[in-house]
């Protein structure tokens, strides 16, 4: 077994149910040892499951009922093609078959004995019951949450904000942050898509948290920078610390300190790029930058389409520009290596004859 092991369903519906056999139970186990993060998944399994068992009354599920339900459609609307037994076995994992020739559905019986059978009717019956429960919290948990009422929203330009609080947001093109009417009652929580730069009140009792695309940061007071345009979420700090959190993975950030969320995995890097947080401050430092990266820090700080030819990428750059206008940078990065700037459009392209 390795560590992208799947495990059915079923199987740890049975396990948690306590009907698993010597063998199957030494399987789950071995499963579980593979990952610390297994054993919260298999503990939010036994909570859907005792959720499932807390419904009062628990209706009883009719799996013949059923499935004579759904042969009645599959009766009335016959399909068109022909489609022999065992294609639809290879293709359908559930433990019935549809013959299309008489509209009848019946269970699967080659190499199944009768108590097997009924054993996949009570799984049906497990995961239907877990099913209801698992909506139901889902449900309840969602009812739970507040409602959002107050969004700030930017498009081509960036904007600097108070919340209720007195926590100063500045917000990057495209980026928008939410949050709800009790903001500050018990947390101060808020909901973030795009970029922003933090500078967070201290409030020892009140936590400020952000959420963005399934990471939450979590200060008590501090300033930092979070990125979230899509999947990949980075944290920048600039002053204090802060808890960077996914659901399986927790790290604390320091100050000049800087770490990138995804797919559940955080990775811390060496230090935080004052440039990639230009956009607000307007301050770009170059030491021996590769042309090529210099364009794109400047792309995003001044939300700017700005090409570079090819023959330029052995280019480098030294040079500090601080709340300069892209014109006056450009015109500084085009006489210091002999380049040539060229408008075409909303496009800036700077081209030259190379660099040794």
């Amino acid at each position: 077994m390795n560590s992208n092991v799947h495990i059915p369903d079923d199987l740890l519906a049975r396990y948690v149910a306590g009907e698993t056999t010597p063998d199957e139970t030494r399987q789950v186990k071995a499963w579980l040892s593979l990952s610390a993060g297994r054993e919260e998944e298999l503990l939010r399994f036994q909570k859907i499951w005792e959720a499932a068992e807390s419904i009062k009354p628990v209706a009883e599920v009719d799996v013949d009922a059923a499935w004579k339900k759904v042969s009645g459609r599959f009766t009335a609307q016959p399909s068109t093609q022909a489609v022999n037994d065992s294609e639809v076995a290879a293709q359908n994992p559930l433990p019935f078959t549809i013959h299309k020739n008489d509209g009848d559905i019946r269970p699967l019986r080659s190499g199944k004995s009768p108590s097997n059978f009924r054993f996949w009717r009570a799984a049906a019956s497990i995961l239907i019951v877990m099913g209801l429960g698992w909506f139901g919290y889902r449900f309840f948990e969602k009812a739970n949450e507040p409602a959002i009422a107050n969004v700030l929203k930017t498009q081509q330009k960036t904007t600097e904000q108070t919340l209720p609080d007195g926590t100063k947001v500045f917000l990057n093109h495209n980026t928008t942050l939410s949050y709800a009417d009790d903001f500050g009652q018990d947390t101060r929580t808020v909901m973030l898509k795009g970029e922003a730069y933090f500078d967070v009140k201290r409030d020892e009792n009140h936590p400020f948290i952000i959420k963005a695309n399934g990471t939450k940061v979590k200060v008590l007071g501090t300033s930092f920078n979070v990125r979230a345009y899509d999947q990949k979420v980075n944290v920048a700090v600039t002053s204090g610390k802060v808890q960077f959190s996914t659901p399986k993975a927790k790290t604390l950030l320091v100050k000049d300190e800087t770490a990138t969320a995804q797919a559940d995995t955080i990775i811390k890097l060496p230090a935080v790029d004052l440039n990639a947080m230009a956009y607000r401050t307007k301050v770009f430092v170059f030491d021996k930058t590769n042309l090529g990266d210099v364009v794109a820090s400047l792309r995003e700080g001044y939300q700017t389409d700005i090409q570079l030819s090819g023959r330029l990428k052995n280019c480098q750059l030294t040079a500090r520009f601080e709340r300069e206008s892209l014109d006056a940078t450009l015109s500084v990065i085009a006489e210091t290596l002999h380049l040539q700037v060229t408008r075409k459009g909303q496009t800036i392209l700077l081209d030259g004859q190379g660099c040794p």
